[in-house]
């Protein structure tokens, strides 16, 4: 028989080989150190859609990408460290981190930091603003407001670009760039300048722009502290170059799938010149527009020193021109004084015309009873018969002598010309006549003048004479009443009233007070500068007396804190 055949042989030989292999595994292992991966500490700055935190918290983005493929090729163990731009490349400085992807060389970099010398891509910084900023050339952020990613070469080399044309703006530094797009939607900056790798969807739903304001064309690439890490950058150097040129590659796939180009699209090193070249065209035209606009200002200061000439020759003119204002004003009111006086003089003529007519007229039937009865004595019986009718004569000899004494009494009506009188002052002379010590009176009014007749004492000395000759007067007040176009004098009281049908009445010819005084002429006197007078009270709960100032025959003289517009306005009662 033949012995491996042997059932015994082959169970043998099964356990030899599971004790060969152990005592192999065991071999490999101590001869052969355990192969750990290396750990790569990368920064995640925010800079959409190159590099940023998805919605479920992951770093993506088109850095992402090809870090993770790269990492996967080579056994990297990558840790990414979330900060802002600026707090990463602290981190980097301290040696907290080994990479930051994304970002651009400048002079002041290369002396802490080595970069890699393949480009990821290529990109330049770019303003954004709202469409309808006006800002189409760097010369128009002048006076602006502008955001920008704090420690980004974009904002850094804004400044520069600015101070070379003598451009002040104010700069607003932010953490992320979301943080810059929302200064610039809520209005608290004008624009914003970023890379132009930056999300295009979301600087259109902030509602911006791209201006024409470009600058600093730049390679896109990762850093590292100086001395540290060189082998980390070659092999990023060699990863890229080798993705550029195989359309296959991650990198050509996520070109396409985060900016929709492919790496046949990336501009080729000539291109650069051109871009320089034209670069250099933008900066000669800005120059010459700063150089324009600085002779501007300079010609624009001259006509400024001419103008302040101009302007104090003005000034002279115009205070010219206030004096012959001032005196054409005082010339105006003289010439409407002398109107109103004019149109015065004539009303008071025709009043004293009228008051010469009626006492004449009453006088001539005065004597023509006077006649009558003389010759009704003379044809008398006996003297008591004659007697009664001397008495009569009598009568109608003291009503002569009454209208003749009232008609000398206001001879003077319209010879003197209006003037303007103190309301409360003429009131106080006119109740100085009568005795109304008895009663309650009440003033409210402030410092008013009327333009009257110097008989406007007279007028008011009907009206009080009238309200003592009522009955039953305990009080009498006076106050106003403003209305749009005229100033109402109320002069009320309380006790009987005046009957409805008795309120016209009283302003009669022939309605005459037991001192000559008369509501007729009171009446009169007021109408000659277009006064009006009215009794408006309730028989049975006293006088009132409504006299209307036209709006240019009152005026109010100033007085402490007094005004006009503390009285009540019009309203009926």
């Amino acid at each position: 028989m033949i012995p491996f055949l042997h059932p015994n042989a082959k169970k043998i030989s099964l356990r030899q080989v599971i004790i060969l292999l152990v005592i192999l595994s065991v071999i490999l292992l101590c001869c052969c150190p355990f192969a750990t991966a290396r750990e790569v500490r990368i920064a995640q700055t925010e800079l959409k859609p190159t590099l940023f935190t998805d919605e479920q918290g992951n770093p993506a983005g088109f850095i992402v990408d090809l870090i993770e493929d790269l990492a996967k090729k080579e056994g990297y163990d990558v840790i990414w460290i979330r900060g802002t731009l600026s707090e990463s490349w602290d981190r980097l400085s301290r040696g907290e981190i080994d990479l930051i992807p994304a970002v651009t060389v400048t002079s002041e970099r290369l002396k802490m930091y080595d970069f890699t010398n393949e480009s990821v891509m290529s990109i330049w910084s770019q303003v954004y603003a709202r469409p309808d900023s006006g800002i189409n050339t760097i010369l128009d952020l002048e006076g602006k407001h502008v955001a920008f990613v704090k420690g980004a070469s974009s904002g850094i080399g804004l400044k520069e670009y600015a101070t070379k044309f003598g451009i002040t703006a104010t700069y607003l530094e932010k953490g992320t760039p979301a943080e810059v797009l929302t200064a610039v939607s809520k209005g608290e900056a004008d624009a914003l300048v970023v890379y132009n790798s930056a999300g295009q969807e979301e600087m259109k739903e902030h509602g911006l722009t791209a201006t024409p304001v470009m600058f600093n064309p730049a390679n896109f690439g990762f850093a590292t502290l100086k001395g540290k890490n060189p082998d980390l950058l070659k092999e990023i150097d060699r990863y890229i170059a080798a993705g550029k040129k195989d359309p296959s590659s991650t990198y050509s796939m996520s070109m396409r799938r985060w900016y929709s180009i492919t790496a046949e699209e990336i501009i080729p090193a000539f291109l650069w010149w051109v871009l320089e070249g034209v670069a250099g065209l933008a900066s000669l035209f800005l120059i010459m527009s700063y150089l324009l606009r600085r002779e501007v200002r300079r010609k624009t200061a001259e006509l400024a020193k001419q103008n302040e000439e101009l302007v104090r020759k003005n000034e002279e003119l115009g205070a010219a021109y206030d004096q012959l204002t001032a005196m054409d004003e005082e010339l105006r009111q003289n010439y409407n004084e002398l109107r109103k006086s004019e149109s015065a003089l004539i009303q008071a003529r025709e009043k004293l015309n009228l008051l010469n007519k009626l006492t004449s007229q009453e006088i001539k039937n005065a004597f023509f009873k006077l006649a009558g009865y003389i010759q009704i004595s003379k044809e008398s019986e006996s003297f008591d018969e004659a007697k009664g009718y001397f008495e009569k004569e009598e009568m109608i000899m003291q009503s002569v002598q009454e209208s003749l004494a009232f008609s000398e009494k206001y001879q003077t009506l319209g010879i003197n010309q209006p003037r303007w009188q103190n309301v409360v002052f003429v009131l106080l002379n006119a109740i100085s006549h009568l005795d109304l010590s008895s009663l309650n009176r009440t003033i409210d009014l402030p410092d008013i003048e009327i333009f009257a007749d110097p008989l406007l004492e007279d007028a008011f000395l009907a009206l009080m004479d009238l309200i003592a000759r009522q009955g039953e007067v305990t009080s009498i007040g006076l106050k106003c009443r403003k209305n749009p176009e005229s100033l109402t004098l109320i002069i009320e009281s309380d006790g009987q009233g005046i009957p409805a049908e008795e309120k016209e009445k009283i302003f009669k010819w022939e309605f005459l007070g037991k001192s000559g005084t008369s509501l007729f002429l009171a009446r009169e006197i007021l109408s000659i500068t277009e006064i009006s007078l009215h009794e408006t009270g309730e028989a049975g709960k006293g006088i009132r007396f409504e006299i209307t100032i036209p709006k240019s025959e009152y005026r109010i003289v100033a007085q402490k804190n007094e005004r006009l517009d503390s009285y009540p306005s019009n309203s009926s009662g």
